[in-house]
């Protein structure tokens, strides 16, 4: 497997579909896997040249078991009502930033890439979560995980029903006499 680019959108659907049952709960986690995404990116440009892939491989479980614990403990010191729902899904964020070192996300200066991914990410997330929030109050299925993905399945396939070109006809008109 060269290119394991179902590990690496598999493992963002589960704090997407987990972590969206309101806009606050999906809006933190958005920043913090923004924030951590970005600088796992960084500090691994910093030391990538000077390890071996093995030690590359280590560096950045390391690292981005680092930076998700520090960052659960400043959200769990100042912001714990946030921190409860969302404690599972920050271990995500290092499974998911090890994933995406390791595909060579980070490697190449692909700028443009990134921040589309970190975008639709957040719009996902965004909108799944006010989606969620706004039909909870009266169907409480949405707030639970096969809520939320229905909920998305809808939404992505209002997207593509949305930006669908509409093909042109195969059939040929034979005129009649």
């Amino acid at each position: 497997m060269n290119k394991p680019w179902g590990l690496t959108h598999g493992l963002l659907l589960v704090p997407l579909i987990g972590a969206s049952h309101s806009l606050v709960g999906a809006l933190g986690l958005w920043l913090a896997w923004a924030l951590i995404l970005f600088s796992h990116g960084l500090t691994m440009g910093l030391v990538r040249q000077r390890l071996t892939t093995r030690q590359r491989l280590l560096a950045s479980i390391v690292l981005a078991a680092t930076l998700t614990t520090c960052t659960g403990f400043i959200v769990q010191a100042w912001a714990l009502e946030l921190y409860r729902p969302l404690s599972l899904y920050v271990g995500w964020i290092a499974l998911s930033c090890v994933a995406l070192e390791h595909e060579g996300f980070f490697v190449e200066s692909r700028w443009l890439g990134r921040l589309r991914l970190v975008g639709l990410f957040g719009l996902l997330m965004i909108s799944l979560g006010a989606v969620r929030g706004l039909i909870g109050s009266s169907l409480p299925l949405a707030l639970l995980a096969p809520g939320g993905f229905i909920l998305l399945g809808l939404l992505l396939a209002a997207r593509q029903a949305w930006t669908a070109d509409t093909p042109p006809s195969t059939i040929e008109e034979t005129p009649r006499p």
